[in-house]
This record gives structure tokens, C-alpha cells and sequence, in this order.
């Protein structure tokens, strides 16, 4: 070996060694004090997950630990830091009791999924406490209550006191009843009905105007108020600030020429003066319901068999069509559905029939039916995963099963057909890592397919071909992971100096193709690689 070159090689050797040297003294070394930086590698497994944690709150979205029954309490809650797309059990119990039970007398849970951020959020676990939803008459409903939400990694407690209290120390608090004999309404009202309010905690010897307004999600101060009905009453509260006969306030409840069947009822308090300024001021304004619905007007008959919206996106916008990459949920309080005293009900989705008939059997695709609590009514608001991402293309009908014993029968509720197809594609673009190659040389070829949204497509099966006859590509096809990508190994032909065309086509709805090029270079030319 030449001299020069000789000691050029023994110089790079005690660089490389000195280099390395430093990187283990800045680094550390075991025994040393100091943490060693992890490389590349194994490693440990993942960290601990999220932590649960939950609230329950009222329809105005206040949190509570204790509540007044005599204002007839919508209770929510929220369950965060769950492991996403999978189911939880939430049961209330009564003093140490389970508060629902199904049709058959077992305790029953609601069993709601956590969505993709890994919450449950404002799952209604009870409507309109201390009512009797067969009847609408109140009930005694005082006790210690606890929420146990259970599932994978997470049992939790949160308590809940509801006891009698005094006016004073409770909000203003207005209702819906169904008559003037002081039925609740449980926020339904028959189409063609009349509408009555009552009231307690307002002040002693108030005038009160009464409206009705189309619903808001969340009242804030000084929203207008406007009523639907062609006029307003106008009350005075008694010395004991109760609204102390129910009042007619719409005659006779129909839906608005705008399809608007949702509604709320506020009662606008003079202030000490007298005066009205027709807007919503919290605190001394009540509204029937706040963040949910104060009441829905119905349809008198539903025909057995008929299809009505049910699915919806988690905004609760009716859908018939669906991306894989999408949450589903179904309104389980549809205005159409038949009013029957069922405090808990089935949420099923099924393969699609054209025909459904009485007996056939009910089973849901997703692995289990989502148990859920009814009212009488609401906006399609407060929903929660039925179907979690990925979805499996195909069509499907979901059915509310009503008295829970799952069969479709009289009672049940039938909706519409929906369809869940593939997100369509946006770009499948090919990457060589070796654009470059000598004749015989291999390199492999990533595919990344995107959706319309800008988010990988797993799951998508790839073909592969390449233009020129002497070259080859294996496999040729393969099928995306969780990055939307898939690999491939693409071998030249023996033959130089040309170029290699690398096509994948994606099947998808529309399908897509994408294309990349790789140079085989000239035998002799100056660019050879040298082995």
C-alpha cells in the first residue's frame, strides 16, 4: 500500500475513534450518574395511558355534586382521558339500587363509546329527575346517587346528592306541562296539544311574560326573545314566588312552516322596577332547558315499518352516506317515533333488508347495541358513538329497539338506509429510494395514498406494474397500513440506458393512480456506480 495512502487511512481510523470517545463521555455510560440517550431500537413499550376523569353537570352546563329535586334536574356527563373508539358502561344507582333496568328487570347500564379524542361527552343520565316518565307526575327522587362508569382501564365514582331544598336557594326554574292538571311534558308535546307552564323561586309578587321561542343551544345574556305562538302572557308570581297555576301559553302546538318542531319556554322577569327589556338576562330569566331541548312537538301516529332519519354525524346533521374514517351516531328521540314508557332502549346497526318484518331478528354489526336513555323529546344534540372509525363499507340500516328484546317489532323504530363507502381518494403518489439504478439493480417503491381529507387510507388494496418488459415489481400489489403506505420492490432489467415507468392504481371509489420514473443507467457511461 502507497505510504500516503496509508497513513490517510490511519488518520481517518483515529478521528473516528476520538469522535466516538466524546459522543460515550457526553452521553454517559451506565454505573456513571448520568441517563444514558436512548437510540433507535425496541425500547420500553409505551407509557402509561390516559388518565380518566369525569364531571356531571346540569343542562346549563354547571357542574354539580348536589342538586334541588324540585327544579326536575337534567343531569350530563362527561367522561375524558378514556381509551378512544371503545365502549364504557355508565350506571347510575340510587342510594346503593340501579336506577334503570331493562325490559326483562335486569340492571341496566347506558353504554356509550368514547370518540376519537377519547370522550364521552354530555351523555344524558337523566332527564327531568323526579318525574315518572309513564306518567309525568312527580315522584319522590330524593337520595345519594353515584355514577360508576366502567371499561377498559378506567372505573370510575362520581357521587351526586339530591336533596329537598328551600326557594331560596334555588335558581328561578320554569316547566312544560302537558296539562293544566301539572303533568310534566318530559319535553314532548303531541302535535295539535295544548302547552302550559309553571314556575317556582322567582321573585314574590313579580310580573312574568312567558314565551315561547324556537330552541337554543346555550342562552346567553341578552339573546332576544321571540315568541312563536301570536302572543305572550304576562303572570304574577304569588308571595311565595310561584307561578302558582299551570298557564296556557299555545293553544294548540304546531310545527313552523320552516319544519322548526324544537322548542324552549322562557320566562322574562320585570326588574324591580317593573320593566321588561324582552331579552334573556341569566340569573333572573329561567329557561325550560338550556343546553338540551325544552320540548319537541310529535306526530301523532307512526306507522310500523316506516323509515325516518336515525343516523347522523357527531354534529347532528341526518346523514344517509358515510366515510370509514367517520364516527356514527343515532338519534335515539326522533320526532316521529311512537311514545311509549320505556326509560331505556336498544341502538342497533344492521345489515341492510329492503324488507324488514315482524320477528326478524336484530343484529348489530358493530359488535354490540348501544344502550341509551329516552326522553320524550330533545334536539338531536348530546350524541354519542354508536359506530367508531373504521367503519366497513356497505349498506345498513339502523333500528331503535324499543322494548329491548332484540327482534324488530311493533314499537321499534326503523330508519332510513345508509351507506358507508371509502373516503374518496385525493393524491397516490409513488417515491423510489433509489431513483437511479444500474441494470439488474433493485430499489424499493412507497406508495401514500390520501383521502379528500388530507388523512392517510388504510386498508386500501395497491396494484403495481412497471412499463418496460425487462423489469419487474414485486409483490404487484399490497395493501396501505395505518399510514395510508405500501411498499414494493422494484427490479431493472438487465438492459441500460433507459427509463422504468412505476404505476399503482388504487381500488377505490373513484379509483386513482399514481405514477414515479427511475433511470437505468447506460452500460459505460460516466455515471456508473463503482462496486
Amino acid at each position: 500500500m502507497d505510504g500516503r495512502v496509508f497513513r490517510r487511512v490511519c488518520y481517518r481510523l483515529l478521528r473516528v475513534s476520538l469522535i466516538l470517545a466524546l459522543t460515550l463521555f457526553l452521553a454517559g455510560c451506565p454505573g456513571d450518574g448520568k441517563k444514558p440517550v436512548p437510540g433507535p431500537g425496541p425500547g420500553p413499550g409505551p407509557g402509561p395511558g390516559p388518565t380518566p376523569a369525569g364531571s356531571l353537570t346540569d343542562a346549563s352546563g354547571n357542574r354539580i355534586t348536589e342538586i334541588a329535586v324540585e327544579t326536575r334536574p337534567t343531569i350530563l356527563a362527561t367522561i375524558t382521558g378514556l381509551l378512544r373508539n371503545l365502549p364504557v358502561e355508565l350506571m347510575l344507582l340510587r342510594d346503593g339500587r340501579p336506577v334503570y333496568r331493562d325490559a326483562a328487570g335486569n340492571p341496566q347500564p347506558i353504554l356509550a363509546t368514547a370518540d376519537a379524542d377519547g370522550t364521552v361527552d354530555a351523555a344524558a343520565i337523566a332527564y327531568d329527575l323526579g318525574v315518572d316518565p309513564q306518567t309525568g307526575v312527580p315522584t319522590a327522587a330524593e337520595g345519594n346517587y353515584i355514577l360508576r362508569v366502567v371499561g377498559q382501564g378506567v372505573n370510575l365514582v362520581l357521587p351526586l346528592l339530591a336533596r329537598s331544598r328551600s326557594r331560596q336557594e334555588s335558581r328561578p326554574t320554569i316547566w312544560v306541562l302537558r296539562d293544566n292538571a301539572g303533568r310534566f311534558a318530559m319535553g314532548t308535546i303531541l302535535e295539535g296539544d295544548p302547552v302550559f307552564a309553571h314556575g317556582i323561586n322567582f321573585p314574590p309578587n313579580r310580573r312574568v311574560r312567558l314565551y315561547v321561542v324556537r330552541d337554543e343551544r346555550g342562552w346567553t345574556s341578552g339573546d332576544p326573545l321571540e315568541d312563536v305562538t301570536g302572543s305572550v302572557e304576562e303572570v304574577v308570581t304569588n308571595p311565595g314566588g310561584t307561578i302558582s297555576v299551570p298557564v296556557q301559553v299555545w293553544d294548540r302546538a304546531i310545527v313552523l312552516a320552516d319544519r322548526t318542531r324544537d322548542f324552549d319556554l322562557v320566562a322574562d322577569v320585570a326588574d324591580e322596577n317593573g320593566n321588561f327589556d324582552n331579552r334573556f338576562t341569566p340569573g333572573r330569566d329561567a329557561v325550560d332547558a338550556d343546553l338540551t331541548t325544552g320540548f319537541t312537538i310529535q306526530a301523532v301516529t307512526y306507522q310500523f315499518g316506516q323509515r325516518i332519519p336515525l343516523a347522523s354525524d357527531q354534529a347532528g346533521r341526518y346523514r344517509t352516506e358515510f366515510t370509514t374514517d367517520e364516527a356514527l351516531t343515532i338519534w335515539v328521540n326522533p320526532p316521529w317515533r311512537p311514545i311509549r314508557p320505556f326509560a331505556m332502549v336498544k341502538k342497533f346497526i344492521c345489515l341492510h333488508k329492503e324488507n324488514w318484518r315482524e320477528g326478524d331478528a336484530l343484529i348489530d354489526v358493530t359488535g354490540r347495541p348501544e344502550w341509551d336513555l329516552v326522553r320524550f323529546a330533545c334536539l338531536n344534540q348530546y350524541l354519542y358513538v354508536v359506530w367508531a372509525p373504521p367503519l366497513t363499507p356497505g349498506d345498513y340500516d339502523p333500528v331503535i329497539d324499543v322494548n329491548q328484546n332484540n327482534v324488530y317489532d311493533q314499537g321499534d323504530i326503523l330508519g332510513n338506509k345508509i351507506t358507508i363507502r371509502g373516503p374518496r381518494p385525493k393524491r397516490l403518489y409513488l417515491s423510489a429510494r433509489w431513483p437511479i439504478l444500474d441494470g439488474g439493480g433493485q430499489t424499493p417503491v412507497t406508495a401514500t395514498l390520501i383521502n379528500e381529507n388530507d388523512r392517510p387510507m388504510r386498508e386500501v388494496r395497491l396494484s403495481f406494474r412497471v412499463s418496460n418488459g425487462g423489469s419487474s415489481v414485486s409483490p404487484d400489489s399490497a395493501t396501505t397500513d395505518a399510514n395510508g403506505q405500501a411498499t414494493v420492490t422494484v427490479t431493472a432489467g438487465p438492459a441500460g440506458g433507459m427509463t422504468i415507468r412505476v404505476e399503482a392504481t388504487a381500488a377505490t371509489d373513484p379509483p386513482i393512480t399514481g405514477t414515479t420514473e427511475i433511470t437505468v443507467r447506460a452500460y459505460g457511461g460516466i455515471n456508473a456506480i463503482i462496486r
